[in-house]
């Protein structure tokens, strides 16, 4: 029986994990022979379980990075982002829109004013309650004269944000953008407390699935479970390790060791190699 044929069985009994198996084959350089079937079938059959640390390894990440939703240039403090903070919209894997923060949404037949309906009872990890005042201050803080978000060119239609009492906000645009909830979706546009400027930005203060812990600008950052998560069936695990690392080989060797559990931008000429 091959390597790859014994892992298979191992894998299929349950006798070793989705992480293990994987880690395994691509050490022996044998991830590309195996069935994406395999992999997805067993994935969508499992219940996800609760625990453990996921550690990341990322590329890009600089010691001028800062969790300011505006200026979240690398792919570290983007990877952050996302798992300390939420959207009023979610983009989901058929690029449809879907609500997150919001709870539905409507708009003028000539899609130049938009009405967003917030979730109620939605917490920020420092315990205060969303509300529309936070709403409005998040997208201003992409629209002021000294801004330099990489979002303000795409913000640029909004005339004017107002509030419909605490649990909805009023967009009134310069023209019609059927396109609008897909905007609202785009990651610099995560949701903050009002009032947050200046330093209170590397805390990271934010309503989603994981409240950062430690933030090393280009080193390293680490986020625990929120218990209080709004969103059923998400954050399983109860700590995230995010690592900058730089160099490929440096990334790859540690996904093979098992010294990470994740990384990104494998190199083509990596993956051909072992196919051929």
């Amino acid at each position: 029986m091959s390597e790859l044929s014994k892992l298979t069985e191992l894998f299929n009994q349950n006798k070793i994990s989705r992480r293990q198996f994987i880690t395994q084959v691509s050490a022996l350089g044998l991830a590309v022979a195996v069935s994406p079937a395999l992999l997805a079938g067993t994935a969508r059959a499992s219940v996800p379980k609760k625990g453990g640390r996921f550690i990341i390894g990322m590329s890009g990440g600089s010691t001028t990075d800062s969790m300011d939703p505006g200026t979240l240039v690398s792919n570290m403090n983007q990877n952050v982002s996302w798992q300390i903070r939420n959207c009023l919209v979610e983009i989901d894997h058929e690029f449809n829109t879907i609500p997150e923060l919001a709870e539905s949404w409507d708009s003028t037949p000539d899609a130049k004013v938009w009405t967003f309906k917030l979730r109620k009872g939605v917490e920020f990890h420092n315990g205060k309650t969303m509300t529309s005042e936070d709403v409005i201050f998040s997208i201003n803080h992409h629209l002021g004269e000294k801004s330099k978000s990489a979002a303000k060119g795409y913000l640029k239609s909004i005339e004017n944000i107002k509030a419909d009492g605490k649990h909805e906000v009023i967009f009134e645009l310069s023209g019609g953008s059927a396109d609008f909830p897909f905007i609202m979706g785009d990651y610099h546009l995560t949701i903050c407390p009002a009032g947050t400027e200046g330093p209170e930005w590397e805390k990271g203060i934010g309503t989603g699935g994981y409240i950062l812990e430690n933030w090393e600008p280009g080193v390293r950052a680490f986020s625990k479970r929120n218990p209080n998560y709004w969103k059923d069936g998400r954050a399983h695990f109860d700590e995230i390790e995010t690592l900058s690392i730089s160099d490929t080989n440096a990334r790859t060797n540690a996904l093979k060791t098992g010294q990470i559990s994740y990384m990104d931008r494998v190199e083509l000429k990596t993956v051909y190699s072992k196919r051929s």
